[in-house]
């Protein structure tokens, strides 16, 4: 037969302090002083950062109130500035039409429907003269009693009589 072995018997601890802080410390193992400092640790940087986090959100907070702000600004003095360039096309072209205006009444006509009329023969009659200021150019229209006398007044024209004159 053979001996029957018993464990050893097991060491139990028995204390009768009672239960304090100082105790829970001295009863502590490494791995737990290790894991609890390496949270602690964790625990700080993830405090700085979200101290950060804060100050950057509050810095973009103030920055948008001043954007929106100018934007408002902007928004309000956008329709003057329409306003104001619309009216200044508007007054660049009635500027345009006035001068042009002016043009054509700065030209003595009288003295150039003189000056044609008194060119024209007697058997050619004169019927209109359009004047164009912008082109400083004047048509006319006329009609003749016979075929002979239009085609000498076209000829007349085709030698440069009526052709643009330099202004003295």
């Amino acid at each position: 037969m053979k001996p029957i072995r018993r464990a050893a018997p097991s060491v139990i601890g028995i204390d009768f302090a009672p239960a304090s802080i100082r105790r829970s410390i001295a009863r502590t193992g490494l791995w737990a002083w290790l894991i609890g400092t390496a949270g602690l640790l964790l625990c700080v940087g993830a405090a700085m950062i979200a101290s950060e986090l804060m100050q950057q959100r509050s810095a973009l907070k103030s920055e948008l109130r001043q954007t929106q702000t100018a934007l408002a600004a902007r928004a309000l003095r956008q329709p003057a500035a329409t306003q104001l360039a619309t009216q200044l096309a508007t007054s660049v072209a009635q500027a345009l039409a006035v001068n042009g205006a002016i043009a054509q009444l700065n030209l003595p006509w009288r003295d150039v429907f003189e000056s044609i009329e008194s060119a024209t023969p007697a058997t050619i009659a004169l019927l209109a003269l359009e004047p164009d200021a912008k082109k400083q150019l004047v048509k006319g229209w006329a009609e003749a009693n016979q075929r002979c006398d239009d085609c000498l007044y076209r000829a007349v024209e085709k030698a440069g009589f009526f052709r643009r004159r330099a202004p003295d």
